[in-house]
């Protein structure tokens, strides 16, 4: 079996589940209640494929599919060449899972629910996590290791993610399946991360969903010891994924808005031309306010929305980070 075969998740599989891969592919931040926006490509790796390909072009579901369906793989199961390049390009570089568990060790530690005992676990459960630039998320959901090359898939007892210690603890302290649902939601909710690049950000939903299922079925087998094998149904994957579709989201870090959404114009008066003079055509351009004078609130981009669970509120993820300065 080869690297990417055991580790990449098959948007084919997906898309024949419902709408679980329409709405992995959906960008919260821009659709509507008319329209529906996909997440953007936001890389040059795709533009060999056409001019649907582009950085700013959404990913569509047959881009992905039938025929097409190996060409979004994990960073470890693309070619050297491509990853070098991408490194090179957008500064990509994934961390080593034994670095990611020292520090989501370090966050534990610094939580007063932690360790989580079966007086605070839930409070531990409710804890709000960000990844940020979190390419695979596996700050998140550990399924692999994304600089290794076994392309292992790691058992859920093992997974360092902080969703991963979240599912842990509440498997350790639920007796039920609808209890284990009901604790996983609350864990998903208060678990984000946002990224750049379109197709990392796809895989980090997928790698995040297929998680709450394997922690799922771990748990019916292992806690409730149920023989026959229990998978969440397509339902329940769908309700996760709107949940993982607002709360892993495509940003710019720096600016807070949908990448490469500031508009920069230039505008050409053209002169007269007379029977005595000739005036020259007088260019004129305009950047984007925020992007020349480093304003975040004044860019005239898309700005990154997600969802405040406790609130059931749309916010502007820039809000956020204003209030906290």
């Amino acid at each position: 079996m080869s690297l990417a075969s055991k580790i990449d998740i098959s948007e084919n599989i997906l898309r024949n589940r419902g709408r679980i891969l329409d709405i992995l592919l959906t960008d919260k931040s821009k659709t509507t209640k008319r329209r529906q926006h996909n997440i953007i490509w936001a890389t040059n790796s795709y533009k060999r494929y056409g001019k649907d390909y582009s950085p700013k072009s959404q990913i569509k579901h047959e881009q992905i599919t039938g025929l097409n369906g190996k060409r979004i793989q994990p960073r470890a199961a693309k070619s050297k060449e491509e990853q070098t390049a991408r490194t090179k390009n957008k500064a990509e570089v994934f961390t080593p899972l034994k670095i990611v568990k020292q520090m989501n060790l370090s966050i534990d530690w610094a939580s007063k629910n932690f360790p989580a005992t079966d007086k605070n676990w839930v409070d531990y459960v409710k804890e709000l996590r960000l990844e940020i630039t979190c390419g695979e998320a596996p700050f998140i959901s550990s399924r692999y290791n994304p600089t290794a090359n076994t392309g292992a898939i790691i058992i859920p007892k093992n997974r360092v993610g902080f969703l991963d210690r979240k599912l842990q603890v509440l498997s350790e302290f639920t007796k039920t399946k609808k209890d284990w649902l009901n604790y996983a939601e609350i864990a998903l909710k208060a678990s984000y991360g946002y990224e750049w690049q379109g197709d990392n950000l796809l895989i980090a939903r997928e790698n995040i969903l297929l998680t709450l299922d394997d922690f799922y079925k771990d748990f019916c087998k292992n806690k409730l010891e149920l023989k026959s094998k229990q998978s969440l149904t397509d339902e329940q994957l769908e309700y996760f994924a709107e949940i993982i579709s607002w709360n892993i989201f495509q940003m710019d870090g720096l600016k807070y808005i949908i990448p490469m959404s500031c508009r920069h114009e230039t505008n050409i008066i053209h002169g007269e031309l007379t029977l005595f003079t000739d005036t020259p055509d007088i260019v004129k351009k305009y950047e984007c306010e925020g992007c020349k004078y480093n304003r975040p609130l004044k860019h005239n981009g898309k700005y990154a929305k997600i969802m405040d669970w406790s609130k059931d509120k749309k916010i502007k993820f820039v809000d956020i980070v204003t209030r906290a300065k």
